[in-house]
């Protein structure tokens, strides 16, 4: 490598000429991969999630009080508990049991607010719902069947409730150590390029710019998608893309993710639309316009049409090459779309992690047996012939492409299965394109950046099975060492 870049590529007498006065690392024959990219977390999440009382342990509800009861006994009364990571499934979201009797049991001096997994579901004792004062009528109060609220939030209340309290939490803590930490997990699992989509819901504007003026000085290559509908904005600030979790819809597992036919266990629900298909058409015309890249969330059928009606307006308004816009997520998304995003030219931004840790055999019974069988899709996107790429949707499922890889070799539907070079295309040269960053990134090529992870084992011959727990050696940005085991 010179100055970061790579200057040959070969075995030893292919680039021993290139080689004087280098230093040499010898790998004793492990596997070497470019660099991974996660094309779609949320940084500021992540790092925040760090400080956060951790939930990923809470299965049921006795659980879930003993973590929110031992926090409650360490903190001054009045202080927020503030929770990620409960799973929604496990709590059972969908019978709307009443939570709010047990947080209040575990923590009535305090308010307290907890965010489910997926950041869909959130959960709240009385005291924090008086502190937020909610209209009545805000959608996404859940209430018992007596009428009173159950403490869970969905839809609109839920996203009102998780900007009020995270940026409460996140005001009191070290947002430049944290953001420090999250870099050196994403090393430490292979990610030399993080697309972090940032704003919206949890973060102020403020946090975005802060972030924006630090990523220069840190070790990770990092593409912000700002997540605004304010263009001007975004074009004032010289950014090349606007989006990210755009929220047209939101998740199975509330009933908001928006799906062209009723869940099977209510026939009057189809989910939730967040816009009007008029003012997602006039946000992607204006972006469009701008030559900005524009990144929609759609978990449902029915918010991936209303991604891909926006963007074949956009196009029809103002034909332009290559523009990559793209959907987020396509969790539920039917054959003629596919192909219609093929033949628009949109990219699809998936998370093959989501079928690891929520496999359709099991965690989707509210899509009904047909949707569930082919949730969460890999090879029907990826044989298209589109452009599809991966990524963690980080604090959501962790840091961690190999995690992504064993997903997409491994998912629960055998017939969405890929080979392992098509995983790892996936969040290498793919993972590139999409951000356009190909010419630099994605692959180990003469005068691409050098950046570079090594595997303790080699994936194309290790079992299938075994393919997330391969340890990461080493991780290289520009030919500097940021990570080793």
């Amino acid at each position: 490598m010179d100055q970061g870049r790579i200057v040959a590529v070969g075995a030893w007498d292919d680039v021993a000429a290139h080689a004087h006065g280098a230093h040499v690392l010898d790998l004793a024959g492990r596997t070497v991969l470019p660099g991974l990219i996660d094309t779609h977390a949320h940084l500021l999440w992540t790092a925040l999630g760090l400080a956060a009382l951790d939930l990923s342990g809470a299965n049921d509800h006795p659980s879930l009080e003993a973590i929110v009861r031992e926090q409650a006994t360490s903190l001054p009364p009045g202080s927020v508990i503030f929770g990620m990571g409960f799973s929604e499934y496990a709590l059972d979201t969908a019978a709307f049991s009443p939570i709010i009797d047990v947080l209040d049991a575990a923590s009535p001096d305090h308010p307290a607010f907890l965010i489910g997994v997926t950041g869909h579901t959130s959960a709240a004792n009385g005291r924090a719902l008086e502190e937020l004062d909610l209209p009545d009528d805000t959608p996404g109060v859940m209430r018992t069947a007596g009428g009173r609220p159950s403490g869970l939030l969905t839809g609109e209340a839920n996203n009102i409730a998780t900007g009020v309290f995270s940026r409460r939490f996140r005001a009191n803590q070290d947002g430049a150590h944290l953001v420090a930490q999250t870099v050196e997990l994403a090393h430490s699992v292979g990610i030399t390029t993080l697309h972090a989509l940032e704003g919206g819901l949890a973060e102020s504007d403020e946090d975005v710019l802060r972030l924006l003026a630090t990523v220069p000085g840190l070790p990770l290559r990092i593409l912000l998608y700002f997540q605004t509908t304010d263009v001007q904005k975004v074009v004032s600030l010289g950014l090349p893309r606007i989006g990210g979790c755009i929220l047209l819809d939101g998740d199975v597992g509330p009933h908001t993710a928006a799906l062209s036919q009723p869940y099977l266990d209510d026939a009057q629900c189809c989910g939730t639309l967040y816009f009007t298909q008029g003012k997602i058409d006039a946000f992607v015309l204006e972006a469009h316009r701008a030559g900005l890249q524009v990144a929609l969330h759609a978990v449902g059928d029915a918010a991936v049409e209303q991604a891909l009606n926006a963007y074949e307006a956009a196009l029809a308004a103002a034909p332009r090459d290559d523009h990559r816009h793209r959907i987020e997520h396509c969790e539920v998304i039917r054959a003629e779309q596919v192909q219609r995003a093929v033949g628009l030219g949109v990219a699809l931004a998936i998370q093959p992690p989501f079928n690891h840790f929520w496999p359709h055999t099991h965690f989707y019974p509210t899509l009904g047996e047909e949707r569930a069988w082919k949730a969460d899709p890999v090879r029907a996107l990826v044989r298209a012939g589109g452009l599809v790429a991966g990524g963690s949707d980080s604090s959501v499922t962790p840091l961690g492409p190999m995690i992504g890889i064993h997903a997409a070799v491994n998912h629960s539907n055998p017939a969405e299965r890929v080979t392992v070079q098509e995983a790892i295309e996936l969040y290498t040269i793919n993972a590139a394109r999409i951000g356009f960053t190909e010419s630099d990134t994605g692959s180990l090529e003469v005068g691409k950046l050098g950046d570079l992870v090594v595997l303790a084992d080699d994936p194309f011959h290790l079992d299938p099975s075994l393919i997330k727990d391969i340890p990461i050696e080493m991780t290289i940005v520009g030919g500097d060492v940021v990570h080793s085991r």
